[in-house]
């Protein structure tokens, strides 16, 4: 090989930077949608569980064990969620090649957080079916409700290009 061989020559005018578009509109409605719901019903279980739980279906009252477990659940949604806005955020802040794909890899890895999230509360929910914890009709509403957050997030995933 010779020294004007390509594979030597780490020429960036033949090695052009990698340019990351701009997300659409759609991706970003739904990665909003998501983070904010999702942060905002976190806030609810945090701030009043049993509230937030009947608005998923569950109405009888909680023990203190449960009100606590609620209330995690409750920070881990605020958590999620924010990730979410907050990595949005600091890509749109980011300037130059590098630090705007930098930006847009840290978008993509909370929209598949948020996406995996989801798919586990769908496998927790079966366990819950399996083991006749909670009413078929209560399960069915927040496996549909998990499972449209699961495919915003891959729809999301997919548009945030």
């Amino acid at each position: 090989m010779s020294a004007s061989s390509p594979l030597l020559n780490a020429n960036t005018s033949t090695n052009p930077a990698k340019t990351t578009a701009a997300p659409s509109p759609l991706a970003k409605t739904l990665l909003n949608i998501i983070g904010i719901t999702r942060a905002a019903f976190g806030v609810g279980c945090l701030l009043a569980p049993t509230f937030a739980l009947q608005i998923v279906g569950i109405s009888s009252p909680l023990s203190a064990e449960a009100s606590i477990i609620t209330r995690m659940f409750g920070v881990r949604e605020i958590i999620v969620g924010e990730a979410l806005l907050l990595a949005d955020r600091s890509a749109k802040a980011k300037r130059g090649t590098a630090a705007q794909e930098a930006g847009h890899e840290e978008v993509k890895r909370a929209i598949w957080l948020n996406v995996v999230t989801d798919a586990l509360d769908v496998v927790a929910l079966g366990f819950a079916l399996a083991q006749g914890v909670l009413d078929t009709a209560t399960i069915g509403k927040m496996t549909v409700t998990a499972l449209l957050y699961v495919g915003m997030g891959l729809e999301t995933a997919w548009l945030y290009k």
